[in-house]
């Protein structure tokens, strides 16, 4: 699950749908007894980034109910497990909503993960940007996965680093962010839709994260299988 959105001057518009389908395809091929890569959904709530040209957004109520709809789906043809591999970090909470829903409402466990999430212990070995901020938005972290997938896309020489204003308690990154959750519209923090500093982004750091990803996610469908999924029990 991703969405189609402004990647700053130097990063196609796919970027998001470019990145998860990469980690989920590698992971069913890695371990295809155990994984199932079903088509993406490539667009989802962004209607902070709606300022820059490039952007589509779906109703947050609309992409809850979208999502619930298409774990269900699976839930009714037999799929025991359904993972959303998120790679949009707006879809998350939204996402959260429609995974608990599905798992409360239909025969499947349903589970999310926004992919970068299991790449955080990697990235500490070798990240060059700032901390908090560095690894927002079209960053290093982004750029990195990009640069490894298919460099011919990427105009580096448009990159430049913006970091976005940073307090005690809010700030932006994909390897943590803080305890304030407030986003407005990009466009009053942004001159260009760049957070971070992608001029630090290299092809052998996103090759890290593809393969760090894509084994974590076998692991987690693993995990999913072990959990003891007992019978429903009414205490009234």
């Amino acid at each position: 699950v991703a969405a189609l959105e402004q990647h700053g001057p130097h990063l196609p518009i796919d970027t998001d749908n470019v990145a998860s389908v990469a980690v989920c395809e590698r992971a069913a091929q890695a371990a295809p007894e155990k994984l199932l890569c079903a088509p993406p959904i490539h667009y989802g709530f962004n209607e902070h980034n709606m300022d820059f040209p490039g952007t589509i957004s779906v109703q947050a109520q609309h992409f809850i109910d979208y999502c619930y709809d298409v774990a269900v789906s699976f839930a009714r043809h037999g799929f025991p497990i359904v993972l959303f591999v998120n790679g949009h970090a707006s879809n998350d909470p939204l996402l959260q909503v429609s995974a608990r829903l599905a798992t409360l409402h239909s025969t499947a466990a349903c589970a999310l993960i926004s992919y970068w999430d299991l790449a955080k212990e990697d990235v500490e070995e070798w990240r060059e940007s700032e901390y908090p901020g560095g690894m927002d938005h079209a960053g290093e972290f982004e750029t990195s996965i990009y640069l490894a997938l298919d460099p011919a896309r990427v105009q580096m020489e448009r990159a430049k680093a913006d970091y976005r204003v940073r307090t005690t308690w809010h700030y932006r990154d994909l390897m943590g962010g803080s305890p304030v959750k407030y986003v407005d519209y990009l466009s009053k923090m942004s001159k260009d839709g760049t957070g971070g500093d992608p001029t630090l982004g290299a092809a052998w750091k996103g090759e890290r994260i593809l393969e760090t990803v894509s084994k974590a996610i076998i692991e987690v469908v693993d995990d999913l299988r072990s959990l003891p999924y007992g019978p429903r029990v009414d205490h009234h």
